[in-house]
């Protein structure tokens, strides 16, 4: 006998394209959060498609309504950056010269508000069998 969720009876697979503004997103991580069972995750290739996998490799997400969660970021180049002129000065002319690590910045590919699922409004219901489910969101 198998429960729901357990084994791959209680699975549907699932796969789509992720864009924002109808362009597909080239990176990130979407996941599909049951109410009650394991969440499923797929890595977003580089032309936006993905694959869940719950249990094993590329098996969907349980059956059923899920929230849908979509982590996409970037993160611009760290620098060195001076904290004076005189500092300024001494970097250009000293390579060995104290130098001030600035971090880089984030930057949403999909808006933040995707990301977590206190605040997406991304949901999926999941069929048995194969299915196709894409997200295009609104960079607004």
């Amino acid at each position: 006998m198998l429960l729901p969720g357990c084994g791959s009876s209680g699975l549907g697979t699932v796969s789509g394209v992720v864009t924002v503004d109808g362009t597909p997103v080239t990176q990130g991580t979407i996941m599909f959060i049951p109410e009650h069972g394991k969440a499923a995750i797929g890595s977003i290739g580089s032309d936006g498609r993905y694959t869940l996998t719950t249990y094993s490799a590329d098996d969907g997400a349980l059956i059923g309504p899920h929230k849908v969660t979509i982590l996409s970021t970037v993160v611009g180049a760290s620098s060195f950056a001076p904290t004076s002129i005189q500092e300024e000065v001494a970097q250009a002319n000293d390579p060995k010269a104290r130098r001030i690590l600035v971090r880089g910045t984030v930057v949403w590919i999909v808006p933040e508000r995707y990301s977590q699922p206190t605040t997406t409004d991304l949901t999926a219901d999941v069929k048995s069998g194969r299915q196709t489910i894409d997200f295009n969101v609104q960079k607004k």
